[in-house]
């Protein structure tokens, strides 16, 4: 069912069973922070007190003292300041927060954010002309790092530069009043792995003076670019992301309640459920970014600029719909690459991909996905008047920044961090870059059509699954990148009340305990999206199932829910039908007479107890089910068959007139269909019955 080979996380019971005790978790919360490192009593304390997490001194940052002198000087001569910004997510909240506070100080500003199709990543030549005379500096956020050329010529037509970013570093600055990023070599800054917004925050706190002043106004923002860029939720990005979510539950901007009124999240003037770093990364997220893909970041400004409820409610309208129109066009290339991939990178450990129907803003989102996919890096290139402009995606252990340098003549430009980056290069020189990449890839990197693995935190109990397992499970969040939401395995579970949604793209069922015999456990319901073509679910089969948990909120009501990542049918249930077809057979051949258990030889009331539940549950239509999911169904009901003597059931069933029954699947797979009832007939002196009593003796 499942091509993905799953690997189960180990560790040491001893410190799951001291935090139980020292601090009163549940098993599964306890293994989760184990898991992760956090396997002390003060470390644990430490984690979940979030509010106490620390935020550095923003002097800490290279050149901050020299950003923040040239940015109060701005304030205090209302000076004319044009903020250059990055069309994604992170680029737009650090826009907004940073036009935002020098607007409201009074000083003359603007923002700039390039239109990705026409002017690319990062500083415009260009456009840099077009500002001189025109602003006194340019600030520049989540982007710069290596305008080295647009540098320059700033500052000899007297424009001065602080540029703030937080993508790798070269060798060479840019030559700006101030260059604040905390990778660059010399800075000494504690955490590395701020976003773009992030740094932007620390500046406005060096400018403020005033730390929790800036976290008032702009948690909720900074939260949402910090998430929204996939930065690690880990030392004070856990600070930022908690206090963020928090203020986005009570949110009053206009712009962020139209967008979360028509993403669904706010519904007649409530939430409808908890926001969390997921909901921002899903929900939100996506449709500020959809602006700066196929449309215009500006949008997305404006949008958390605005204090009009009505343009903030229009614009939002808008982005939903840009986001619609991304999905689609996202679904069409991604087909189109994985055509590409089948038909041409049979051998490649590293796929370039492209096309010159690609809509750039769109291939990025593309490449993670095929990326995720395969488990390899990949970029995919949009083609155009001879130039190829592309956008990457890397796997954890591989960086593409290291990989890019490799090839840093062939490249007009490129830029970006380890899993992500942007780069063009001339048409003509894309096989050679293909080629080249491609080497450097397989000395790390290894193309195989296996299993790929699919990581998982612990096994755990069905009645692990409940509102308090969960409850305090979510004391974990904010989740993301090195503290993802917590992957599970349950094994032996039964699926029932399968509905297709999408036309059968996703789907929605119930999980029970696989044995009902003894069990007293509620049903947990689930959602699987983007089911696998070659997925089949039937009713009834026993399965292990990978998932991630978490409450559903309908109505005022919630219950846990659980979001499928991968089934593969349960080893019960392939132990039960290989040994049940095993007997089966020996049964049914004419030329064995040995013994057989009374277990295995139906009786007049197995048949009506059978064919009671077939009319009732099974066969409303024509099925295709597993005998062992039949069986399995017929023991939730009470009804005790073993595999054997259903296949026997079925066949005196099907000999008699009474239902339509054809086997696939080494006779695993039944196709099931009742049929009009004629003359009655007795089952237990039916030829198949009587034959079978002849040849073998009950044990």
């Amino acid at each position: 069912m499942t091509e993905r080979k799953w690997i189960l996380q180990s560790g040491d019971e001893s410190i799951y069973k001291r935090l139980q005790e020292e601090l009163g978790l549940l098993p599964l919360t306890a293994k989760l922070l184990a898991n992760r490192g956090i396997d002390s009593a003060e470390k644990v304390k430490a984690f979940l007190n979030k509010d106490e997490i620390p935020l550095h001194d923003p002097y800490l940052l290279k050149d901050m003292d020299r950003a923040v002198a040239r940015v109060r000087q701005a304030i205090e001569r209302k000076e004319r300041v044009c903020i250059y910004g990055d069309y994604d997510v992170d680029g737009v909240t650090s826009t907004m927060i940073l036009y935002n506070y020098l607007s409201g100080h009074g000083v003359k500003c603007e923002y700039f954010i390039p239109d990705r199709i026409s002017e690319g990543y990062g500083l415009s030549m260009p456009v840099i002309q077009r500002m001189v005379g025109c602003v006194d500096m340019i600030i520049t956020v989540d982007t710069g790092i290596t305008a080295i050329e647009e540098a320059r010529y700033a500052k000899e037509q007297g424009i001065d530069m602080v540029i703030t970013d937080h993508h790798s570093c070269r060798e060479i600055l840019p030559d700006a009043t101030a260059v604040v990023n905390p990778h660059r070599e010399d800075c000494d800054y504690p955490f590395k792995d701020l976003a773009g917004v992030g740094v932007v925050f620390k500046l406005l706190c060096a400018v403020d003076g005033n730390t929790q002043h800036i976290c008032d106004m702009y948690a909720d923002i900074v939260a949402l670019g910090t998430i929204a860029d996939v930065m690690p939720i880990v030392d004070e990005n856990r600070r930022i992301a908690a206090m963020g979510l928090k203020k986005l539950e009570t949110v009053r901007s206009p712009g962020i309640l139209a967008l979360m009124r028509h993403a669904g999240i706010i519904k007649n003037g409530v939430l409808t459920k908890k926001v969390t770093s997921l909901t921002v990364g899903y929900v939100l997220a996506p449709r500020i970014n959809a602006a700066g893909r196929i449309a215009s970041a500006s949008r997305a400004v404006e949008l958390l600029t605005t204090e009009d409820p009505a343009e903030a409610d229009r614009i939002a309208e808008e982005l939903c719909e840009t986001n619609k129109l991304r999905q689609r066009m996202e679904q069409e290339i991604y087909e189109q690459a994985l055509e590409q991939i089948r038909t041409a990178c049979a051998d490649d450990c590293f796929f370039v991909l492209g096309s010159d129907g690609w809509h750039q803003g769109v291939i990025g989102v593309v490449a993670s996905k095929i990326a995720e996919r395969y488990s390899l890096p990949c970029i995919l290139f949009s083609y155009d008047n001879g130039v190829a402009k592309g956008s990457g995606r890397s796997i954890k252990g591989f960086s593409l920044m290291d990989a890019l340098a490799t090839c840093g003549d062939l490249l007009s430009e490129y830029g970006g961090h380890e899993l992500a980056a942007g780069l063009s290069l001339d048409l003509d020189k894309i096989d050679a870059f293909r080629k080249r990449i491609n080497a450097y890839a397989s000395q790390y990197l290894t193309r195989t059509d296996s299993s790929l693995p699919l990581e998982v935190e612990c096994q755990v109990d069905f009645s692990d699954i409940t509102m308090k397992g969960i409850e305090e499970m979510q004391m974990l969040e904010p989740f993301g990148l090195q503290n993802p939401q917590p992957v599970l395995m349950m094994r032996h579970v039964a699926v029932v009340d399968i509905v297709p949604l999408s036309g059968g793209k996703h789907c929605k069922f119930r999980l029970r305990p696989g044995n009902r015999r003894h069990s007293s456990e509620k049903e947990i319901g689930a959602i699987w999206f983007s089911v696998p073509e070659n997925v089949s679910l039937n009713e009834g089969c026993i399965y292990d199932v990978v998932f991630t948990a978490d409450i559903n909120e309908y109505m005022g009501h919630r219950s846990p829910q659980v979001t499928i990542k991968a089934m593969r049918l349960s080893d019960i249930d392939e132990e039960i039908s290989a040994e049940g077809e095993r007997t089966y057979r020996r049964l049914m051949d004419p030329e064995d007479t040995s013994p057989v258990s009374s277990n295995d030889m139906p009786s007049l009331a197995d048949f009506r107890e059978v064919y009671k539940f077939l009319k009732r549950d099974v066969l409303e239509s024509s099925k295709r089910t597993t005998v062992a999911a039949v069986c399995n169904r017929l023991e939730q009901e009470g009804v005790f068959v073993s595999y054997c003597k259903l296949k026997i059931i079925l066949d005196v069933l099907r000999d008699e007139g009474l239902i339509d029954c054809t086997y696939s699947g080494e006779g695993r797979i039944v196709d099931l269909r009742l049929l009009p009832v004629g003359k009655k007939v007795n089952l237990d002196q039916s030829p198949i019955m009587i034959r079978l009593r002849r040849a073998h003796p009950l044990i």
